[in-house]
Order: structure tokens, then C-alpha cells, then sequence
């Protein structure tokens, strides 16, 4: 069986790429700058950083962007956006846990303390 696709498929599919990529880099830049260690669990600090990600990247009140790549596009912003998030769930939530764990680990309680 062959397949073909047509230019408009290959340009509506390098434009899902570029957009679940742009998804993926604001994920991984929460992954960045949030410090394990002030979550309570594994699941808090997943669910922060993938969900802190997806709202940057769609442009959730509160997270305007600057540099919206996609912003001159016709189709609807939140078109797949429950497919987006399982998909980004189901590739960073056991990663995200396992950063916890192992960066949890040297948490210091006391580091919050000040000495008067």
C-alpha cells in the first residue's frame, strides 16, 4: 500500500510538529527554573511543569507571550489541546516524577529558616 501525501497534509503536519515541539521547549524550560524541592510531591511538581508549560504556550490569562510563532495562524489556538496534554503527560510525567525523587532527596527543611 502506498501512501501519499499531499503538500497541504505535509504543511498542516510540519506545522503540528513545530507546534508540539514549541509545547515540548516550554516544558522542559519549567523543568529548568522550578527547584524540586519546593513541592510537596512527585505529582505536584509534574503537574506544575507540564501544566505551567501548556498554559504558557497557549496563551492562558496571565501568560501573555511575546513571541507568539503561531499567532498568525487561522485555525483555532486550542484545536488538540487535550490531545496535546495527554500526549505531554504520557512523555514527561514518569520523567518529571523521577527528577523529584532524586532531587528531593538533598531538600534541606531547614534551608528556609532564618537565624535572627
Amino acid at each position: 500500500m502506498k501512501i501519499i501525501i499531499t503538500e497541504t497534509q505535509n504543511k498542516t503536519l510540519l506545522k503540528r510538529l513545530r507546534r508540539i515541539q514549541e509545547v515540548r521547549d516550554t516544558i522542559e524550560y519549567q523543568m529548568e527554573v522550578q527547584d524540586p524541592c519546593n513541592f510537596e510531591d512527585s505529582d505536584e511538581y509534574a503537574e506544575f511543569c507540564i501544566e505551567e508549560g501548556l498554559r504558557f504556550f497557549y496563551g492562558d490569562e496571565d501568560y501573555e507571550r511575546e513571541d507568539d510563532m503561531f499567532a498568525d495562524e487561522d485555525e483555532n489556538e486550542d484545536n488538540g489541546r487535550e490531545e496535546i496534554t495527554r500526549f505531554m503527560n504520557g512523555e514527561y510525567y514518569g520523567e518529571l516524577v523521577s527528577l523529584w525523587e532524586e532531587y528531593s532527596e538533598n531538600c534541606d527543611d531547614d534551608d528556609d529558616d532564618f537565624e535572627y
